[in-house]
């Protein structure tokens, strides 16, 4: 047992082929970008906010305050946020993969996400009426 505590827990972890992964979080980004990240770093930094602030050392902010800065290149910044947040998904996925505890469920199995969690559904309500 990892960890004490009073509780029954369930842990699941949603998994998919990497390059899909990859395809989806770079999408995000677009899409994050589009949705105005660069106008809210903007904002901030009017505001008083710094790069030596650790709200503002999140992936996409500290990128982007580089382009602000003329550091790189917006599309530099763009990719850059891109390859960080892919990084950081494949630690997540390292991380859960220590941990017995977790059920990992591959999307790939399932033709949509409401068959996901069709799945984990049945899946808890087994496992709670076991144990």
């Amino acid at each position: 047992e990892i960890f004490n505590i009073p509780y029954n827990v369930y842990y699941y972890v949603l998994n998919m082929n990497r390059e899909k992964l990859y395809e989806r979080i770079n999408h995000r980004v677009d899409l994050m970008i589009e949705a105005g990240l660069l106008e809210e770093v903007e904002e901030l930094e009017k505001e008083g906010y710094t790069t030596e602030m650790q709200s503002m050392k999140g992936i996409g902010y500290k990128e982007l305050l580089q382009y602000l800065h003329g550091e790189v290149s917006k599309e530099k910044a763009i990719e850059n946020i891109k390859q960080f947040s892919r990084n950081y998904a494949k630690r997540q996925l390292t991380w859960f993969r220590k941990d017995p505890r977790v059920k990992w469920i591959d999307k790939d199995n399932f033709s949509n996400d409401d068959e996901v969690a069709k799945f984990i559904i049945n899946d808890f309500k087994e496992k709670k009426y076991k144990g």
